[in-house]
C-alpha cells in the first residue's frame, strides 16, 4: 500500500560503514616518514606541507560527499537495488506500508511504516533515523530484530537524496525530513493507528544528530516531544570528528573558515528536556566513545539520562554485538 501525506507545518546484512577517508592519514604519514629518512630537511618540510595541503583541500572540497553517502556501492541507490534480504521488510516476513511525504520545502521523501506483529495500536513506536551510508533497506535485519525483541512499530525514514527520496542531503534538510516523519506519526496517533504517548526516536551515528536536531526543533516550537531519544554511537559535532579523522588538518582557524557541514549536536543537546539513552560500542572505529560521554555530560536538562557501554561493539554492529544487554 502507498500513502501520501503532506505536513501541515513547517558482507552480511550489516549496514555499510561510514566513508572512512580519515583512514588514509596514518598511511600517508608513514609513507612520508620513510621518505624523510632519505631526503634533506627542506625537502622534508615541503613534503609535510604538501601532505597538509592535500588533506585540507580534500576536506574543503569533499566534506558533503564524505558525510552523506546515499549509495554505498555502484548501482545500490534504492532498496530495490540491494542484495536479496535487504530490499524490503517482506524479505524478513514483515508487513509494511510505503509512505511518501512532502516536506515543507517541497521535497518528496520515502519511508516504511512497519507495524508490530501484534497490537500495533498499543505498541510503542520508534522513528528510526539511520546512519550516513546507504538506504533503509540495508537496515532490514535490524528492523526485524527490533520488532522481535521490543514488539514495537517502526517508521524507517530515508533522508532526502537517499533511497527513493528526492532532493540532496543537507543538515537543515535532514532535520526537515525528520519533522515530516514526526508529523506523519502524530497524525497516525490522532487517527488511532498508534499510541501517541509511546513514540520514541532512535538515531545511529549521523541519525543520532538528526534525532537531536528533531527534538530540539520540536522543543523550540513548543510542540509535543518524543517519549525519549536513543542515541547510538553519535558524534558531538563534525568539527570534533574532524579532529579524529583528519588530525593533520585539525586547526580551529581552518575549520571555522572552511567547514560547511556542522551538526553541532553538543550544543543542541544542552537544552533538551527529554529522556536520553546512549548506546556506545567501545570498539567504535569511527566515532570515539568519548563523543557519547561528552553528549551525556552536556545533557544536563534531560530528566533522565542513561549511558550503556558495549565492550565488543563497533560503529555499525553494536546492536549485534550487544547481545541481550542491548535490548534490555
Amino acid at each position: 500500500a502507498k500513502h501520501v501525506a503532506t505536513p501541515l507545518a513547517a558482507g552480511s546484512a550489516r549496514p555499510y560503514r561510514f566513508h572512512d577517508s580519515g583512514a588514509m592519514s596514518p598511511i600517508i604519514i608513514m609513507f612520508a616518514v620513510l621518505l624523510l629518512m632519505n631526503t634533506s630537511w627542506m625537502m622534508a618540510a615541503l613534503m609535510i606541507v604538501g601532505v597538509v595541503i592535500f588533506f585540507a583541500v580534500n576536506l574543503i572540497t569533499r566534506q558533503e560527499s564524505m558525510l552523506y553517502v546515499p549509495c554505498v556501492m555502484p548501482g545500490m541507490q534504492r532498496p530495490s537495488d540491494n542484495p536479496e534480504g535487504l530490499r524490503s521488510p517482506e524479505d524478513k516476513g514483515l508487513k509494511f506500508e510505503d509512505v511518501y511525504l512532502q516536506t515543507v520545502d517541497g521535497v518528496r521523501i520515502h519511508g516504511w511504516f512497519i507495524p508490530a506483529c501484534e497490537n500495533a495500536k498499543t505498541a510503542p513506536t520508534v522513528l528510526f533515523c539511520h546512519a550516513n551510508a546507504g538506504n533503509i533497506g540495508l537496515r532490514v535485519p535490524n528492523f526485524a530484530q527490533l520488532i522481535e525483541k521490543m514488539e514495537a512499530n517502526i517508521f524507517a525514514l530515508d533522508y532526502r537524496g537517499y533511497g527513493n527520496s528526492g532532493g540532496a542531503p543537507s543538515e537543515e534538510g535532514l532535520i526537515e525530513d525528520a519533522l515530516s516523519a514526526w508529523l506523519w506519526l502524530r497524525n497516525a496517533a490522532t487517527e488511532g493507528r498508534i499510541d501517541g504517548r509511546r513514540i520514541f526516536v532512535f538515531g545511529r551515528s549521523l541519525g543520532g544528530a538528526v534525532a537531536v536536531g528533531l527534538a530540539s526543533a520540536l522543543q523550540q516550537r513548543g510542540e509535543c516531544l518524543p517519549c525519549g531519544l536513543v542515541l547510538e554511537n553519535t558524534f558531538m559535532s563534525i568539527s570534533s570528528l574532524v579532529d579524529t579523522l583528519f588530525p593533520i588538518v585539525a586547526f580551529k582557524s581552518l575549520k571555522d573558515r572552511f567547514l560547511r557541514v556542522r551538526w553541532e549536536t553538543i550544543e543542541r543537546i544542552k537544552d533538551l528536556e527529554v529522556p536520553l539513552l546512549f548506546l556506545t560500542g567501545e570498539k567504535d572505529e569511527m566515532i570515539p566513545p568519548a563523543h557519547s560521554r561528552g553528549l551525556h555530560a552536556k545533557a544536563e536538562k534531560s530528566p533522565l539520562r542513561r549511558h550503556v557501554l558495549f565492550p565488543e561493539g563497533t560503529h555499525n554492529d553494536t546492536w549485534e554485538k550487544g547481545g541481550d544487554k542491548y535490548w534490555e
